[in-house]
């Protein structure tokens, strides 16, 4: 293994930790959507620009997330020449044969089991919570279930990483080679 091959699958796993990430905060936009249409004292329904706000900046993150998820999975080589990381190694230290979609599925398996070990406490504590509010207000006021849509949906996510590893890594490599035979080409 060379060390612009080591630096290669350390930038991917880098963007898949960031697509992880992206995973937690997509949840938190569907959330704000709710929340920018208020009823008004006659009955219709406003919008407040202090609601747009958080709206906004999530999108901004998002997009932020998305661009470095993007350069960190599929433009890893020009990452590593612009910062010139593969400079001054020995070619011949790396000695260890491990294959980039072995430590890709390693480290999506990772990213799986701790979006499953964070939600799934998360999942039956909001269940928990539903039922106990549902209990105490004894119908009078109508609990909010969103919660444990977003915690389903996160634990959902999360198993189809870990289900789906061999895939997202194809797809990875895939789009690695298609970037790298575009730059020899020019």
């Amino acid at each position: 293994m060379t060390p612009k091959n080591l630096f290669n699958i350390i930038l991917k796993i880098f963007g898949l930790f960031f697509l992880r990430e992206i995973i937690y905060i997509i949840p938190q936009l569907i959330s704000t959507i709710p929340s920018f249409a208020k009823a008004d004292d006659f009955g219709g329904e406003q919008f407040s620009s202090g609601d747009i706000l958080p709206f906004i900046v999530t999108l901004i993150a998002i997009a932020f997330y998305v661009f470095i998820i993007y350069q960190l999975l599929f433009n890893t080589n020009k990452i590593i020449d612009k910062l010139k990381l593969d400079q001054g190694f020995n070619q011949q230290e790396f000695s260890f044969n491990i294959s980039t979609s072995l430590i890709l599925t390693i480290s999506l398996i990772v990213i799986g089991g701790i979006i499953l070990t964070n939600e799934i406490p998360n999942f039956c504590r909001n269940i928990f919570s539903y039922f106990q509010e549902k209990n105490l207000t004894r119908g009078m006021t109508k609990p909010n279930y969103s919660y444990i849509v977003v915690s389903g949906v996160k634990i959902i996510i999360g198993l189809l990483i870990i289900g789906e590893r061999k895939r997202i890594v194809e797809f990875v490599e895939k789009r690695q080679v298609t970037k790298e035979e575009e730059n020899e080409v020019e």
